[in-house]
């Protein structure tokens, strides 16, 4: 009857934790449900890690035990502070760390939970086959080497996204790709784009990393600098400390940005209305001191020598439902008919992969980022993974497709020069993106994989 009323309480108290923070981050529910069935999967694994620890020493059980329920600690802490000071004004630090540990100490949970249910397959196929023959021995025999195995590679996993967020969250990592487009015009070839994309400056803790940064970017020497949105994580609040840091990035013809789905305010909660229209504001403020021009479903043309290349910007759209759809391409591509070469700066994939591909073949290339690659996951020259690739079908690095009447258009998604939810990156490194322009078609080879070019490295350890 106790564990009865244990379990009770430990599920009304895991779906008011859950409901509690539903109220102060209403954009994560769909993420937020998920924790909930986690916390419930949490306690059936700790009742049966109890079973092998408690018969350890005292010392060992309870420091053990503590390990085990810290993170959900941490969270229920958190939600009670929470009630004092709203988390998006807690000390970036701590924002930012606590929310990256609590985050990889769950993660990395799902792979004892496996074993877990593996072992109760395990001993239920087992049973089964005990009742039809008394061969096969007692259907208690437990397979406690895989238990254990699982706990083991979680705890390797954990140790591995620890040294992401210590060594590996602002490794930065050059990636230069040529580009070969057949309208574009002869002045522009060899025009050198770098392109980064969520900054999320409101988890950067060092302000030494981020000029790390604009000097790689300057050392590049950009006829164009693209930044491809997501430059807050909350509030535009976030940005002011690092505006003079970006002001110091150096290009020939221009800087030029968009939103992302962070920047419009939509994961805070906010007293009204009025207050997130000023938020707003802020932002377009910020960007006008900073010297960058924000294209918000518009374009700007440059003009070299008489030719013409049209730089096209739209706000975010996502294919995914929780995201904004604000992108008017018409009203951003009008006056623009003339221009054999268009520049599209689109913050979602999907936005390319739903219309941009299907209803306007006059884009030769669209910048994307959003995905920021996964931040875990494998790369090599030759292949590369990513959870977030069963999510986004373009999720990292070149991709075209050939539509009507023999036109190829190209996208490029950006992995991201910051971090989101998880303060850290293992194997998918923080990218600069170098594309260089080329007027002609046939020499560059045909990338459609996500694959990229050149690559230096800058960072870790």
């Amino acid at each position: 009857m106790k564990r009865l009323l244990r379990g009770v309480l430990f599920v009304i108290v895991s779906i008011l934790l859950v409901w509690i923070l539903k109220q102060a981050f209403p954009k994560n529910t769909g993420a937020l449900n998920f924790f909930l069935i986690f916390l419930l999967l949490d306690a059936f694994l700790w009742v049966m890690t109890w079973r092998e620890i408690r018969s350890m020493k005292p010392v060992w059980k309870y420091l053990l035990g503590a390990l085990f329920w810290l993170p959900l600690t941490l969270v229920i802490m958190g939600v009670f502070y929470g009630f004092f000071s709203t988390f998006y004004y807690w000390p970036r630090f701590v924002k930012t760390y606590l929310m990256s540990f609590v985050f990889i100490a769950y993660a990395t949970r799902i792979l004892p939970i496996i074993t877990l249910f593996v072992t109760l397959l395990y001993q239920g196929v087992l049973l089964i086959l005990t009742s039809l023959s008394a061969r096969f021995g007692s259907w208690n025999r437990r397979p406690r080497k895989l238990f254990l195995t699982g706990w083991l590679l979680g705890l390797i996993l954990f140790l591995i996204m620890l040294a992401g967020m210590v060594f590996w969250e602002h490794h930065f990592k050059v990636r230069t790709t040529v580009v070969e487009l057949e309208e574009l015009p002869r002045s522009f070839d060899g025009l050198r784009i770098v392109q980064i994309s969520d900054l999320h400056l409101g988890s950067w803790n060092q302000t030494t990393k981020l000029e790390e940064l604009v000097d790689l970017i300057n050392g590049l020497n950009p006829d164009l600098l693209f930044f491809t949105g997501d430059i807050c994580n909350y509030s535009t609040t976030e940005v002011w400390p690092f505006q003079e840091i970006l002001r110091n990035i150096k290009t020939n013809y221009g800087i030029y940005a968009i939103l992302g789905n962070h920047d419009y305010g939509d994961y805070m909660t906010w007293a009204s209305k009025e207050a997130k229209n000023q938020n707003m504001l802020n932002l377009y403020r910020f960007y006008n001191e900073l010297g960058w021009k924000l294209l918000r479903n518009e374009h700007e043309v440059l003009v070299l020598n008489g030719d013409s290349l049209a730089i096209i910007g739209v706000e975010n759209w996502g294919a995914i439902g929780r995201f904004q759809r604000l992108a008017d391409l018409p009203e951003a591509l009008a006056g623009t008919e003339t221009i054999s070469a268009k520049l599209l700066l689109s913050h979602d994939p999907t936005h390319w992969d739903s219309i941009v591909s299907k209803l306007y073949p006059d884009i030769n290339l669209t910048f994307s980022g959003h995905t920021h690659g996964g931040q875990v996951g494998i790369e090599t020259s030759d292949w590369q993974w990513s959870f977030v690739k069963y999510i986004y079908p373009e999720w990292a690095g070149l991709y075209k497709k050939v539509t009507g009447a023999s036109t190829t258009q190209y996208l490029y998604v950006n992995r991201g020069a910051g971090t989101i939810g998880y303060a850290g990156r293992v194997g998918i490194w923080a990218e600069v993106t170098l594309i260089i322009l080329r007027y002609r078609v046939g020499a560059c080879p045909d990338r459609t994989d996500g694959s990229d070019g050149g690559d230096v490295e800058v960072g870790g350890f």
